[in-house]
């Protein structure tokens, strides 16, 4: 089976979701290849139109796969058939009106399949055939590892709780603010605690920054199905979530894990303190595998909507 990954990326190259799964589908055996959207804003998108269109007559591809919504329009504009787009998250949960778009190219250009990665996707999408595809999380990347040599290795004091914000510190949706509230409230109460945010490592520098973390907090205001929580509990780190995306299912039942039911610092706080005090690695890694998160089961279940596309 021969498919064209459609995206975008800076400097040429996707980002690492689109590339890990385009290599786990390629050690299940599909054939992928890709092009990759250059330029800035509409206008950029919209040039890459010709040249796709272009790639896309010339090859014979059995299936395009579109990643976020922005590139799925490229693609349906492009001629791509037949054409499945996955919307990722922010593509549609950022203005309101996106998932009205996003339904106006799925009707007009007859997608053959919309993936989305989580029920409230699905929901606020508005499409009622959307099928749940989670992104998986690479186990043998992500995976757990001993806790004070990942410490030392980073130079983290083994002195002190250290939290692991999972985002970046300047996107907005990720609320930064919650996370160094509830972090300060801990501080003021006598726990000596520092937190640390995602960004700035390399991706091979990750699953030591997870491990050598005690907790994580994702308070973001809205997701879609978040890496970063899967990935930390597939190295099986106590996770605290805010009710964004699908972190309530995906914390179910997961050891000293916990989703809030609101945004409230104190709730927060309690939530955190608890997933500080477990001090040991969670069953995160397990339920990810009940659920079929790994990413070479989520490859599966790609190449399964893909034959009943072509």
């Amino acid at each position: 089976m021969k498919v064209l990954f459609v995206a975008s990326g800076k400097s040429g190259n996707v980002n690492a979701i689109v590339s890990n799964q385009g290599e786990s589908l390629r050690k299940a055996g599909v054939d992928v290849e890709y092009y990759v959207l250059r330029g800035h804003g509409i206008k950029g998108y919209l040039r890459n139109i010709r040249p796709l269109a272009r790639i896309i007559h010339a090859e014979h591809y059995d299936v395009v796969h579109a990643h976020y919504a922005w590139c799925g329009y490229v693609a349906s504009l492009a001629g791509a058939k037949p054409l499945i787009v996955s919307l990722m998250g922010n593509d549609i949960l950022d203005h309101s009106w996106y998932p009205l778009l996003a339904r106006v190219f799925r009707c007009l250009f007859r997608w053959s399949a919309t993936i989305v990665k989580s029920q409230e996707m699905r929901q606020r999408v508005g499409i009622k055939e959307a099928i749940v595809v989670p992104n998986g999380v690479n186990m043998d990347v992500f995976k757990e590892l001993d806790k004070t040599h990942c410490q030392q290795q980073l130079g983290w004091s083994s002195d002190k709780k250290h939290v692991l914000f999972l985002g970046r510190h300047d996107d907005a949706r990720k609320n930064l603010p919650l996370a160094q509230a509830a972090v300060n409230q801990l501080t003021a109460d006598g726990m000596p605690i520092e937190m640390h945010c995602l960004e700035g490592y390399q991706n091979n520098e990750t699953p030591v920054v997870y491990n050598a973390a005690d907790a994580a907090i994702l308070p973001s205001f809205y997701e879609g199905s978040a890496n970063a929580l899967k990935e930390a509990m597939a190295c099986g780190v106590p996770v605290v979530a805010t009710p964004c995306g699908d972190a309530v299912e995906r914390l179910q039942n997961v050891t000293g894990s916990f989703a809030s039911n609101s945004y409230d610092v104190s709730e927060v706080v309690a939530l955190l303190r608890q997933s500080l005090d477990f001090n040991g690695k969670t069953n995160g890694r397990k339920r990810l595998e009940e659920d079929n998160l790994g990413s070479q089961q989520v490859a599966n279940r790609l190449i399964s909507i893909y034959n009943q596309t072509k």
